[in-house]
């Protein structure tokens, strides 16, 4: 199930009357449920980057419609880059988040948090193809209920990055995706992760308003003024690809994916262009 909402700007003010139905798939009632909640927030935000992360309203959005729903338990956690944690919650504005909605802010690999990680592995050999298992944040975890707010973006290896790799920033020696930079192994573990945690990722929101073309990071802002939520990370990336201009019959991972769900793509329409990373001009 996904819904699409045109959203022209980020104002809080004209999000919030964003139509009831955008919701659907969300429990209506959060009343003692921990959730944890998995912006993409990877760089600092400086004048020459300015879409490749999850814009602060759009989280303050889905924070807001949680305590509606009476949620007093929300974690907002990712990994970031290496050393950048504090620069990227500054110059993002997400510091303010803690005080403004009572809310906690965790780099998950910051100080001790480091070390708190636990190993999921997949029961059976055959489920996975290249990816036994993950060490997934204990934050993350111990909540009830993730939910996944992804940037519409394309990327260099992946060729489209939406909410499946979003949950790249949720593990720890998150590099082991893609060892030697092998593009191959990535997709085939991008494939695994969904199915490692599809179950625990109940519902998706993707920030399309504005998103990025050429490159994951430091790439060319990209007006859309869209808003996506759904309740699986597959159906929402195939969206997203589309939304980019691409098949998702292309993005080799969400065709390992559909392989093994053995259904249809359940979208395939192109509706606009984005310039593709370099490497991916040409078929791989």
């Amino acid at each position: 199930m996904v819904n699409v909402v045109y959203q022209e700007n980020y104002s809080l003010e004209s999000l919030r009357k964003i139509t009831p139905s955008f919701w659907e798939g969300l429990s209506s009632s959060f009343f003692g449920v921990k959730v944890f909640i998995k912006p993409n927030l990877v760089v600092p935000v400086t004048k020459w980057e300015q879409a490749s992360l999850t814009h602060i309203n759009v989280v303050s959005l889905v924070i807001e419609e949680l305590k509606d729903r009476g949620c007093s338990d929300i974690i907002v956690g990712d990994c970031g880059f290496k050393g950048q944690w504090d620069f990227t919650i500054h110059s993002s504005g997400y510091e303010k988040l803690p005080k403004k909605y009572g809310i906690q802010l965790i780099g998950l690999q910051e100080g001790e948090n480091f070390h708190k990680f636990s190993l999921i592995r997949f029961p059976n050999k055959k489920d996975y193809l290249s990816l036994f298992g993950v060490r997934f944040s204990d934050y993350m975890l111990g909540s009830a209920l993730i939910i996944n707010i992804s940037k519409l973006k394309v990327h260099k290896m992946a060729l489209v990055t939406g909410a499946i790799k979003n949950m790249m920033g949720t593990m720890t020696q998150k590099g082991s995706m893609h060892p030697r930079a092998n593009v191959h192994i990535l997709h085939k573990r991008l494939r695994d992760l969904y199915f490692l945690i599809r179950e625990k990722v109940k519902f998706c929101v993707m920030d399309g308003i504005v998103g990025s073309e050429y490159s994951e990071h430091y790439g060319i802002p990209k007006k859309v003024g869209v808003l996506i939520s759904s309740t699986d990370m597959w159906e929402t990336d195939c969206l997203a690809s589309c939304i980019m201009g691409i098949n998702p019959s292309e993005v080799p991972y969400l065709k390992l994916i559909q392989q093994g769900k053995r259904e249809d793509f359940p979208f395939t329409q192109t509706i606009r262009n984005f310039e593709r990373p370099l490497g991916w001009r040409k078929k791989i």
